[in-house]
């Protein structure tokens, strides 16, 4: 008996290529979203079907429709997608810093990747004028409206009430420098509405909430799943997120992966380096540039995000024990890519004992790891203090 297509219900017009084709047209349709956003969507959401909750979903601030296409990617099987925007009013220009929506377009966009878009529903209004029963039942909302103080307290109000226990809001530019007005109305809400959306997860100007009470332990799924997928852990309103602070799109097979299903992939991490010098010599505390030449022999640009890639180095005694483990780094502005190479130096600062020692160079991902970690060779300079 051959199983049921778990894309099916969505009216895909080509299922097989969706992500592939959908990475594609970020190059063609205006947007502030990002594909790893995206991805992170598909993530938790993915999961959070497998756990049986599943119902409509909802956008705030449509735009094009960028991201509602992802959105949308994400309902049940007979759900609607509702797409809330006032399209280009005045007011809704003015809140969002100039990126008014376009109805024509939002639609035609939609349908460049749904052959029937009769599970659209669009509500052309402030979105501070919806009733959450217009737009109830939803396991994933994603709030991309106003970005005032008080327009971002009222969406996530209207988004906790009209999502299902234990169904997921996604929230744009929390940490984004250039809308406080955002930070400050969720800190406001959660603060009067303390527990109704826990935090799950932090990156690419995301923040994904989970409203009470949660479905199981969509983290440790995540975490267990997506094991490859680089993050780091925090704490955000007394609970513990994860935190994707680089890029998840070269860790997943695009190809492969489905929105319910990601494929992960084996990323290679090698730095190439090449000291200039056989041996440094300093006086005590003094400060000794270590030139050389490094190439980036992995899958992915080592370059500055969340969690940067840096050179930095160790040092260690003569007899192996470690004189002094973290260092400054060198960040690396502009990225280096994969498989181009560059000159760098090294300021090393010597031990304040006059001795023999060594200095190890490596590459770290911050937060990561160290690239040694991952099977890179590490340069051995011996270093003269007297």
């Amino acid at each position: 008996m051959t199983p049921a297509d778990p894309l099916a219900h969505l009216g895909l017009r080509d299922p097989a290529r969706f992500l592939a084709a959908y990475r594609a047209a970020f190059g063609s349709i205006h947007g502030a979203f990002t594909i790893d956003a995206a991805l992170l969507f598909f993530m938790y959401g993915g999961l959070l079907a497998e756990a049986d909750v599943r119902g409509a979903t909802c956008e705030i601030g449509v735009h094009q429709g960028l991201s509602a296409i992802a959105v949308a990617a994400l309902r049940g099987e007979g759900a609607l997608f509702y797409g809330i925007d006032t399209f280009g009013a005045p007011r809704d220009i003015e809140a969002s810093g100039g990126m008014s929506g376009d109805d024509r377009a939002f639609r035609a966009n939609m349908s460049r990747f749904y052959a029937d878009t009769s599970f659209v529903r669009v509500i052309a209004a402030d979105s501070r004028t919806v009733a959450p029963s217009r737009v109830e039942g939803c396991s994933f909302f994603h709030v991309d409206g106003g970005h005032s103080a008080d327009e971002t307290k009222s969406d996530l109000a209207l988004a906790a009430e009209a999502t299902v226990e234990g169904g997921l809001v996604a929230l744009d530019d929390y940490f984004n420098p250039s809308f406080p007005g955002v930070s400050e109305g969720a800190v406001r809400f959660l603060a009067e509405r303390r527990g109704a959306l826990v935090p799950l997860a932090v990156g690419h100007n995301k923040v994904i909430f989970q409203r009470a009470p949660p479905t199981g332990d969509l983290n440790a799924r995540v975490a267990e799943r997506y094991a490859r997928l680089p993050h780091t852990r925090a704490v955000f309103d007394g609970a513990e997120v994860l935190v994707f602070g680089s890029a998840v799109a070269p860790h997943v097979d695009l190809d492969r992966s489905t929105p319910a299903r990601l494929v992960t992939r084996d990323v290679t991490l090698r730095a190439e380096i090449r000291p200039r010098v056989r041996l440094l010599e300093a006086a005590p505390g003094a400060v000794v540039d270590l030139p050389l030449r490094m190439w980036n022999r992995s899958d992915i640009p080592f370059a500055w995000s969340d969690a940067p890639f840096g050179l930095s180095y160790q040092l260690y005694r003569a007899d192996e024990s470690v004189e002094r483990y973290e260092n400054a780094r060198l960040w690396f502005f502009p990225p280096l890519d994969p498989g181009v190479d560059r000159e760098m130096v090294v300021p090393v600062v010597a031990p304040e004992r006059p001795g023999d020692y060594v200095v190890a160079v490596d590459v770290v991902w911050e937060g990561i790891c160290w690239l040694r970690e991952r099977g890179s060779a590490v340069p051995r300079v011996p270093l003269r203090v007297e």
